[in-house]
């Protein structure tokens, strides 16, 4: 194996710890009133009260840290400027259309309302995305590669 591909692996792991580590910390870095509600009976129980611009302003922070780290993640893998660039533009993408329809789903009080509220805020906290843009670049390597 090359020094390129071992440093390569290296600052993969190095960029999934920290993927790991904002998920294991979240409580102490990071105001979310949503955390501890969805892991009770949340349909039962309403939304509860929460300062809006703290839960943006922590919302943001962390998918900005998840982001970074699934973008190096897709260069150290694929060591391909258009795949960061087409990663950076689905994550900014998906970053306003998830904060807007969250912001929109806490205004809700009915039961489809928190379940969708519930799947759209773990979009938005969790690299979920990051599984799809791997293996979306994965296929796109492969198929320039053939041609």
């Amino acid at each position: 194996m090359s020094q390129s591909r071992v440093v390569s692996s290296f600052m993969v792991l190095f960029m999934l710890a920290g993927i790991i580590a904002i998920r294991f910390f979240e409580a102490d870095l990071f105001y979310d009133p949503l955390n501890k509600y969805f892991h009770g009976n949340f349909q039962a129980l309403p939304v509860p009260e929460m300062t809006m611009w703290k839960l943006v302003l922590s919302n943001s922070l962390r998918f900005l840290l998840n982001s970074t780290f699934s973008l190096g993640i897709l260069w150290f893998l694929y060591k391909s400027v258009a795949f960061v660039k087409a990663g950076s533009w689905v994550y900014l993408f998906a970053f306003i259309i998830l904060s807007i329809g969250i912001l929109l789903l806490l205004q809700m009080d009915s039961s489809l309302a928190k379940m969708t509220l519930f799947y759209t805020r773990r979009f938005l906290i969790h690299p979920i995305l990051l599984f799809i843009l791997v293996a979306g670049c994965y296929y796109l390597n492969i198929k320039t590669k053939e041609s």
